[in-house]
């Protein structure tokens, strides 16, 4: 592939990456980290904010900030482990657990709208030549590579993460 071409691929994936945190956001009323995190607590009940950004491959100052910004919007409590205080848990509270019940039909109409034109084997498509950029990309980082096991577990919570 020229560069020019290349170039191209990777200004396309970034604005198409914008466009899709963007609309995601409008339509969901949430960032994807923040719906990520309600969605994780909302599924799996409380746990450690340790456990959570290991979950969800987010930075731990960042996973912080976020806690902190959606526990001022009621949603979310922290409290300190009972067998580790150097563990803080999050959990869902009350409110929480409403919003993200409220939500969940909205997303699903994201999605539908973003993807509803693509066929099965379209969208199987993006997912291989995402996944291969995606290797490529932790190869040339300092991230690890993710393997294919990782890869299937990630894509079992991605139907439920994002």
């Amino acid at each position: 592939m020229s560069d020019t071409m290349a170039l191209r691929a990777i200004q396309q994936l970034g604005q198409t990456y914008r466009a899709l945190m963007a609309g995601f956001e409008t339509s969901i009323g949430y960032s994807v980290p923040r719906w990520r995190i309600l969605l994780s607590l909302y599924h799996q009940g409380e746990m450690s904010q340790k456990l959570l950004a290991q979950q969800l491959r987010l930075d731990p100052g960042a996973l912080t900030r976020h806690i902190k910004a959606i526990e001022c919007d009621g949603l979310v409590a922290r409290n300190n482990d009972s067998t580790d205080n150097r563990l803080t848990n999050v959990v869902l509270t009350d409110e929480g657990r409403k919003s993200v019940q409220h939500t969940l039909p909205r997303r699903a109409a994201f999605f539908e709208s973003a993807f509803g034109d693509l066929s099965e084997a379209q969208a199987e498509e993006l997912i291989i030549v995402l996944r291969k950029l995606e290797v490529r990309m932790q190869s040339e980082s300092s991230e690890p590579v993710v393997d294919q096991g990782q890869i299937e577990v990630a894509q079992s919570g991605a139907s439920q993460q994002g």
